[in-house]
């Protein structure tokens, strides 16, 4: 039974090499992976000790949050239909979820200029989703007065 052993893997040039590492206190970008092979070996935490690795890969992530929320918001602007707020406060709810990440777990690793673009980008996200709730909202509200009216003029008495 292996147990709850760690181990490290590197590569040198000299054999019979042996590192003890205490994974514990190593710095950097955590990761824990959620695909599992079978047949092979199992990986429960990665660690990303280069800054600029971790940044690339934080950056990646990030942009593809990024273009999911504008994919999700370009569907929502081109549906006539009137998209449930259901939907929109899902997006929305995304959106803060992610801008929350990033002030809480990624502004150590990006850079201040990328942080700033990406929270502003998010805020731009955000309000023109907040809009579109609000129009959503006032159509809804307007649609139930026209029900109410209509209602009103066909019981008309004597």
């Amino acid at each position: 039974m292996v147990g709850n052993r760690s181990y490290y893997v590197s590569k040198s040039r000299k054999k019979k090499e042996t590192r003890i590492l205490e994974l514990d206190h190593i710095e950097g970008y955590k990761v824990n992976p959620k695909i599992k092979e079978k047949d092979a070996i199992e990986v429960t935490k990665i660690i990303f000790v280069n800054p600029e690795f971790a940044e690339k890969i934080i950056r990646k992530k990030i942009d593809r949050k990024i273009d999911y929320l504008l994919g999700k918001l370009k569907l929502i602007e081109e549906d006539d239909s009137g998209v449930d707020n259901g939907t929109v406060q899902k997006t929305l709810e995304d959106a803060e979820k992610l801008r929350l990440q990033i002030i809480n777990n990624y502004v150590k690793y990006l850079g201040h200029t990328y942080e700033s673009l990406t929270l502003e980008k998010i805020k731009l996200i955000v309000d023109r989703l907040k809009y579109n709730l609000y129009v959503n909202m006032v159509m809804k509200e307007n649609y139930h007065e026209d029900e109410k009216e209509e209602q009103r003029e066909g019981k008309r008495g004597r």
